[in-house]
């Protein structure tokens, strides 16, 4: 989509205006609504975040202040297993909720300053380009950084057998490049994607941008564990039983105030200073799950298959199979959609584009889905 003229666009101040002022609980609702499920306590610390941000907008481009005169703006910090929710919740709160430029970014696709590929600055211009090159707009926006925790530096224990074996490309120098970013009053970007020592440079302001890290950070728990530990040997000894490579853990508040542990773990300790509020996400439990499953993938197939005149029934043993599956793999909700379209696609194979009308019904015999359709 082409940007608008300068002459088509809204002044910042009526875009801000524009922007829905929700209380906490009608935010959470909202998600709701949208089919967000579980993490209750995530939530509740998104749908604060998500409403200071908009007064803080409101408070910087419409009543003019400046700012040292509003609330310091505060970066997050999302830890919890893949698959929980952390990306999608940021992404329904900002994209779909607030309505405000959002984007998100792959943290492992950007290199140091010098190397080849894409510095921190990149991220600004990627904002950028979602404001339609608005830059004012641009400064009410919010990035989304995922797989952050694939920055720590190769001398993590936690991450690498052997220290000092990997050459620090995109470990320790992203992490530097990210502090201005998170702290600074502003910072400088190409104004397009060219070769960015050499770009054009604009500067955006920072005050009114909000910064969320994700990360699943497989091994922490057990990093922060052996660090708070007493070592023992002999008979008095109690043999661990934990998995350090579990990936589908619960972190629990003293981990997350472990900032120890992150540097353990591979992380500059100023940089996880930066974070101003480490919020931990569960696991997904079965219900939660089947409830996923039902509202955002099922449910979406009935209408594609309805509207091919047939009617897609799955019975609930299969949401219990693909439920386990999903929790064997420790995949979360990415492992549901896995785990049932195979059979799914058999079944339009079969059925899409005979303009025959027909029950389509999902069932499970000997642990395995099946089709017992016609």
């Amino acid at each position: 989509m082409a940007a608008p003229k300068p002459s088509e666009r809204l002044t910042l101040r009526e875009r801000v205006s524009r922007i829905p002022v929700l209380t906490p609980p009608e935010v959470d609702a909202r998600l709701t609504a949208l089919g967000y499920r579980g993490q209750a306590h995530a939530r509740r610390a998104a749908s604060v975040m998500a409403y200071r941000h908009v007064r803080r907008l409101q408070r910087l481009f419409m009543e003019g202040l400046s700012a040292n005169d509003v609330a310091a703006r505060e970066n997050y910090l999302f830890i919890g297993p893949t698959g929980c929710g952390k990306t999608h919740l940021v992404e329904l709160l900002f994209r779909d909720v607030l309505t405000v430029p959002t984007v998100t970014v792959d943290i492992t696709q950007y290199s140091e300053t010098g190397y080849i590929g894409e510095d921190v600055t990149m991220i600004l211009a990627r904002l950028f380009e979602a404001a339609d090159g608005d830059l004012g707009w641009a400064a009410c926006g919010v990035v989304c950084i995922d797989e952050f925790d694939k920055l720590a530096s190769s001398r993590s224990n936690a991450r690498f057998a052997g220290e000092g074996t990997t050459k620090d490309v995109s470990g320790f120098g992203v992490q530097r490049g990210l502090l201005t970013l998170l702290a600074g009053s502003e910072a400088q970007f190409p104004a397009d994607f060219g070769y960015a020592q050499l770009a054009p440079k604009l500067t955006l302001p920072l005050a009114g941008v909000t910064f969320v890290a994700c990360g699943a950070f497989s091994g922490l728990k057990s990093t922060a564990d052996a660090m708070s530990e007493l070592p023992r040997i002999g008979f008095g000894r109690d043999v661990d039983k934990r998995d350090p490579e579990a990936i589908a853990v619960k972190f629990d508040a003293e981990v997350l105030e472990h900032t120890a542990a992150f540097a353990k773990y591979g992380f500059l300790p100023e940089l996880i200073g930066r974070f101003t509020r480490v919020v931990g996400f569960a696991p997904l439990d079965e219900e939660t799950l089947a409830d996923i499953l039902r509202d955002n993938v099922i449910d979406g197939y009935t209408r594609e298959f309805a509207s091919e005149g047939l009617t897609l029934t799955v019975e609930r043993g299969v949401l219990d199979l693909v439920v386990r599956r999903a929790l064997k793999r420790e995949l979360g909700a990415r492992g549901l959609r896995m785990a049932l379209v195979p059979t799914l696609e058999e079944a339009a194979y079969k059925h899409f584009g005979a303009g025959t009308q027909a029950e389509v019904r999902l069932t499970v015999e000997d642990d395995t889905i099946v089709i017992a359709g016609p």
